[in-house]
């Protein structure tokens, strides 16, 4: 360094003085390594701040994404059409974890599946009702304790499953004994803030070693922004749960994707107020001076971001070197499952689709134009004939409410609980159709059909809005 003996000497030998005007390589780009990667962070937002370890001190890339001015209310949903086969309810949407364990996307044009979802979480699975306990900090730490002594009450959990309800929320207080979906044990996740939070004190070790108190001035100002940032928006997920113990029909529902695909969800109704007809809501542990902390980590972020710009050169390429890899692996967890992230254990799927259905997609009898070619009669049928109702078809507006589709939707019914699993349903719609057309059904009405109206389905699944923060139709978190 030039002009040595001009040095203020002491402490503040760790710190730049004066201008620096050196010739050679310069690393000033590394303040914009620190911001870079919005979009990958952004994406991992929601199961970021799920668990208790958001609170490590660690470097973050791009942790400007975090500072929201408004939290989100509900969890994103996915656009389909949702019938109650017993129950009636119909919606438009499909829960974010039911979409996580039967994704909707991967499904085919004109597939059909039929699924069975069981609770596991029998005995000792739900959070430990702590009533009238404490709320803020002091209620926190209490919970944490009462938590770290619940073996006694809890036998049947497993160290991994307490060590989970720390993770998730140590308070594990639910007057209402609602359930909450924790981050998965092993999630990839966890991994990855205990990685940074190791290379956070790497990077402080090194800038102590050569002497570099900006640098670590500035790691520990950006960390603690993060901190503060993630305690800001730390939350759980709450499923909505049944208030009374009346005996009622059972839950199961189907569910129709814009592409004509079914899935009959065979299950309880407190399987599907959790998943499908209930409401997924965002608890948050932090109810009070969200704008305050949200503030505090935008302040320490900009200064934080200007000391970067006057760390050693040694410094600057371990950090510039430290952003790219996290960068990296956050665009990494990006290609994995949302599977990988939660624990759902609490349910278990099986696929219970019937063999004559599986290959509902696909073309089945090269021979028989009509029943052997996907189409969206035959998926319909399917799944008519698994649940034996129609009111779900009328209600969901899988099919026009005309004197045709109706005369059919009978038809397909009675096959169903004749159990005549071969009842050729293309066919039996083309010909009621045709009569209609003729005027030759006794059935059909006395004015002109229009062809448009029998169009099925009658209600398409629309495409998703864009949504506000308060989670009023987002589908981002």
């Amino acid at each position: 360094m030039s002009g040595q003996d001009d040095s203020p000497g002491g402490a503040l030998d760790w710190f730049p003085w004066g201008r620096q005007d050196l010739p050679g390589w310069k690393f000033d780009v590394i303040t914009l390594l620190a911001i870079i990667g919005e979009s990958s962070v952004a994406e991992h937002a929601q199961i970021l701040t799920a668990s208790s370890l958001c609170l490590l001190p660690r470097i973050i890339p791009a942790p400007q994404a975090l500072l929201r001015p408004t939290r989100p209310q509900r969890l994103p949903e996915v656009t389909a059409k949702m019938a109650g086969v017993y129950g009636g309810v119909v919606l438009d949407t499909v829960g974010f974890f039911a979409n996580i364990m039967h994704p909707l996307d991967d499904l085919k044009p004109f597939a059909f599946k039929v699924l069975e979802i069981k609770h596991t979480h029998l005995t000792g699975k739900r959070p430990v009702v702590v009533r009238g306990a404490k709320t803020g900090l002091m209620g926190r730490l209490a919970g944490l304790r009462v938590l770290l002594k619940k073996t006694v009450r809890t036998r049947s959990k497993s160290s991994e499953e307490r060590v989970n309800d720390i993770l998730t929320y140590p308070t594990m207080v639910n007057s209402e004994d609602r359930y909450t979906v924790p981050p998965a044990y092993y999630s990839p996740h966890h991994l990855l803030s205990l990685f940074s939070t190791l290379l956070t004190f790497a990077i402080i070790a090194a800038a102590a070693l050569w002497s570099d108190g900006t640098a670590i001035l500035a790691i520990s100002l950006i960390s603690l922004s993060g901190t503060i940032v993630c305690y800001a928006s730390w939350w759980r997920p709450i499923l909505m749960n049944r208030r009374t113990t009346n005996k009622v029909p059972r839950g199961d529902v189907v569910i129709r994707t814009r592409e004509g695909a079914f899935v009959l969800i065979r299950c309880t109704e407190e399987v599907a107020r959790e998943l499908y007809s209930g409401t997924e809501e965002c608890r948050y542990v932090s109810t009070a001076y969200y704008r305050v902390f949200m503030g505090l980590g935008m302040v320490l972020l900009m200064v934080s971001v200007v000391l970067l710009g006057n760390c050693t050169w040694n410094s600057q390429v371990f950090i510039g070197g430290s952003y790219i890899t996290l960068n990296g692996l956050y665009w990494v967890l990006g290609l994995l499952p949302q599977r990988y992230f939660w624990d759902l254990g609490r349910y278990e799927v099986r696929d219970v689709t019937p063999d004559d259905a599986r290959r509902a997609d696909e073309e089945t009898d090269p021979d028989d134009p009509r029943e052997g070619t996907p189409s969206f009669t035959r998926t319909l049928w399917y799944a008519v004939r698994e649940t034996k109702h129609g009111a779900w078809v009328e209600r969901s507006g899988a099919m026009p409410g005309t004197p045709q589709w109706k005369e059919w939707l009978e038809e397909a019914v009675r096959a169903a609980w004749k159990d005549d699993r071969k009842w050729e349903a293309v066919k039996r719609k083309n010909e009621i159709m045709k009569d209609a057309l003729d005027g030759s059904s006794p059935t059909s009405l006395k004015h002109p059909v229009d062809e448009a109206e029998q169009r099925a389905p009658l209600l398409e699944v629309q495409t998703p809005r864009r949504r506000d923060g308060q989670g009023q139709g987002s589908s981002t978190f």
